[in-house]
């Protein structure tokens, strides 16, 4: 059943949603709705007290006259000069009402235009001021409870409409004052601003960005926000692609930076990945530069619906979906405090033409594939449904009326398991030729970055890479894991003479515990390698990485006859920089000039005004990569992780739990046992090819993975 609530919106249960959508009697909407409840109010009638006959014979005579006049009044001027008429007789009782009230005429009611808190403001001639906020308020209001449902959107026995508006077009009219209905918007020029781009026809610009002709027009999917860093982020714009697929759309490429993806993000996605990413993959995409450029110049703007999924909701057993009709239409309503970045100025999209848009999964949905599969279903139904596209259009406040859906969807999503496959999305695509996408592959990383990733691990090689991620394990077990891992190292190290660095890729700032693993490239900076791990860092996590330095310096260090030099990106950064006491290496010409020219912006200004021109230019500093993007440290841990001759891991617990691991299974290390596993592939196959027999030479991955354990015992 539908039902109203106290938040101002409609909910519809999931399975209602999941019908044709080709019909609009698929659900009732009229059980609790606002609508129904003012239908029922105007139907009922107050129980009358007996009367004698000539009583009732007069009251019925007069009711007959009541109804005569009516039928009347609404037959030759329509319900909305009927309107009018009420209006301009309130008017009139208030004038005279005024009029007899004592006031001296040109004698202000109220002495203050403001008045005391919580009365309206009003001018000098007494007349109340309504802003636009007050327009926008009692639409939404006319819209949200219904008003007019019933009337069809044509009042069809107002004949004379169309008369009374063509009769202010005449030659005598030309010097009234125009017709006013609408308050124009307006926006507070910015004298910074850049130029805005000329205004293109929608059918010419929409041709030009996606090809659409007879009358189509370009359709996106834009995901304004995602919930997970970067590594599960990118099964989560998979799935909003293959969503974009089955609705016949073009997914937006959002934004990157410190590990998140979303519009407000001020880096390109081809800052983090390669562009082709998910084009490669089946799936029709654009830049996010791109699709605000089309914004700016489309005429008329491109409409836009706001577009919640979010976790299964206490209250919502079976899944639902909450249309909010009160809501600030740019908002998400559960989230009003979450900013999309996509109103004016930065882009030009339309949001008042539709309200924002909530689905609920049903709960336990995720335990299995075919309710996983079922709720992505229900959702490509729920956007092409009618019912639901006529319930969240403001265009009127008839349900009846005709709508049209956004042009664009902007996503907030909140989920956490995938609710589609290529081949469902594929069935689903109004295309019949369309082929299915790909499986989701983790994307590529730009060029800049697996090219960074080559030299710091041929400076290395060969060495030994270790991702320990503490931040979610019990500390407890954090001691006896740093003890094992030494350990570890030092079996490897028999086994694998040769070995010389150790790369230590982890959540903890290891370099404020030990400042020769961070000769800093910026003085006095400090970049953090998780953003959420200051939540949970304890003093068992400080002890522990002390033992561990401490005990790899006594037993494996160069200093202690060990032979293995620890490491982190922040050192070998540095010593690329040419900051470093010890720093042998150097950069290709070509890959310098590249980060010199990402980093560079960040360069303080020259304090000359007047540069000597003449002067020899010198090479361009390198600033951290860190202070460009702290999403670039997890970025290069995995990319020279899976360079790493040997790759050493912490056992992880089973499922979610920590209880007796030296690490939590996450999809960071899957991804880098995924990467890793495809290079020894690779290699064999060359080795096969080859007439020799694969050797453990540096430059090739000697394992996949092997593990530390917490009581210190072989697992592997």
């Amino acid at each position: 059943m539908h039902s109203h609530s106290a938040s101002q919106s409609y909910r519809i249960p999931i399975s209602s949603s999941a019908a044709s959508s080709s019909s609009s009697s698929s659900t009732s909407l009229t059980p609790g709705s606002p609508s129904s409840t003012r239908d029922y109010l105007v139907s009922s009638r107050p129980r009358k007290r007996a009367s004698s006959a000539a009583r009732r014979a007069h009251n019925g005579a007069l009711r007959n006259a009541a109804h005569d006049a009516a039928t009347w009044l609404t037959t030759r001027v329509g319900r909305t000069g009927l309107r009018w008429m009420l209006v301009v007789a309130v008017s009139l009782g208030a004038a005279l009402y005024l009029s007899h009230s004592g006031a001296a005429p040109g004698t202000a009611i109220w002495r203050s235009a403001k008045g005391p808190p919580g009365r309206p403001a009003r001018s000098r001639e007494g007349v109340p001021v309504v802003d636009r906020a007050t327009l926008d308020k009692l639409r939404l209001l006319e819209i949200h409870f219904g008003a007019d449902e019933d009337d069809p959107a044509v009042d069809p026995v107002d004949e004379h409409r169309d008369v009374r508006y063509t009769a202010r077009k005449g030659p005598k009219d030309l010097d009234r004052p125009p017709l006013v209905v609408d308050i124009p918007e307006f926006v507070k020029p910015d004298p910074a601003a850049p130029v805005a781009p000329d205004k293109v026809p929608a059918d010419v610009l929409d041709y030009e960005v996606c090809g659409a002709t007879e009358g189509q027009v370009c359709q996106f999917l834009i995901p304004a926000w995602l919930g997970e860093q970067e590594t599960k982020a990118q099964q989560h714009l998979y799935q909003l692609g293959l969503l974009a697929l089955a609705l016949n759309r073009t997914l937006v490429l959002p934004n990157v930076s410190k590990s998140r993806l979303g519009t407000c993000y001020r880096n390109p996605f081809a800052f983090y990945y390669a562009e082709s990413s998910l084009s490669d993959l089946g799936i029709r995409t654009i830049s996010q530069a791109d699709f605000v450029a089309w914004t700016q110049q489309r005429d008329p703007p491109p409409s836009a619906q706001v577009v919640t999924m979010a976790n299964a909701k206490v209250g919502y057993p079976q899944g639902a979906v909450e249309i909010d009709s009160a809501s600030d239409p740019t908002l998400v309503p559960s989230k009003p405090n979450r900013n999309l970045c996509l109103r004016a100025p930065r882009t030009r999209l339309d949001f008042a033409g539709h309200s924002p848009l909530a689905m609920y999964p049903p709960e336990g949905y995720h335990k299995s594939e075919a309710g996983r599969l079922g709720f992505g279903e229900s959702v490509i139904n729920t956007l092409r449904s009618h019912e639901v596209g006529s319930r969240s259009s403001r265009a009127s406040a008839s349900r009846h009326a005709a709508y049209s859906l956004s042009d664009v969807l902007a996503f907030n999503y909140e989920l956490r398991f995938p609710i589609l496959s290529p081949s469902v999305a594929a069935d689903f695509s109004p295309s019949p030729d369309t082929p299915a996408p790909l499986p989701f592959a983790h994307f590529p990383y730009a060029e800049v970055w697996t090219s960074l990733a080559d030299v710091v691990a041929a400076r290395l090689s060969p060495f030994v890479a270790i991702h320990w991620r503490t931040e979610t394990l019990t500390p407890s077990n954090l001691a006896p894991c740093a003890a094992s891992l030494v350990t570890k190292l030092a079996a490897l190290k028999r086994a694998h003479p040769s070995l010389r660095h150790v790369y230590l890729a982890t959540d903890y700032p290891i370099e404020q515990l030990d400042p020769a693993l961070a000769p800093s490239v910026d003085a006095g900076v400090q970049v953090a390698h998780s953003g959420t791990f200051a939540k949970s860092v304890t003093e068992q996590h400080h002890a522990a990485m002390r033992r561990f330095l401490r005990e790899f310096s006594r037993t494996l260090g160069r200093g202690g006859g060990g032979g293995l030099a620890l490491t982190t990106f922040s050192k070998e950064q540095a010593a690329l920089a040419g900051r470093s006491d010890d720093g042998d290496g150097a950069l290709p010409p070509l890959l310098a000039a590249q980060l010199a020219n990402l980093t560079s912006p960040l360069l303080p200004a020259s304090s000359s005004s007047s540069p000597d021109a003449s002067a020899p230019a010198s090479p361009a500093p390198l600033l951290s990569l860190g202070t460009l993007d702290s999403g670039l440290y997890g970025i290069l841990d995995k990319l020279v992780a899976s360079r790493a001759e040997l790759f050493l891991t912490g056992v992880p617990g089973a499922g979610s739990s920590t209880v007796g691991a030296c690490a939590k299974l996450s999809s960071f290390t899957t991804q880098l046992v995924g990467a890793r596993e495809a290079l020894v592939e690779a290699q064999r196959g060359d080795a096969e090819e080859g007439d020799g027999e694969e050797e453990l030479v540096p430059g090739r991955l000697w394992n996949t993975v092997t593990h530390f354990s917490l009581s210190g015992k072989e697992v592997d």
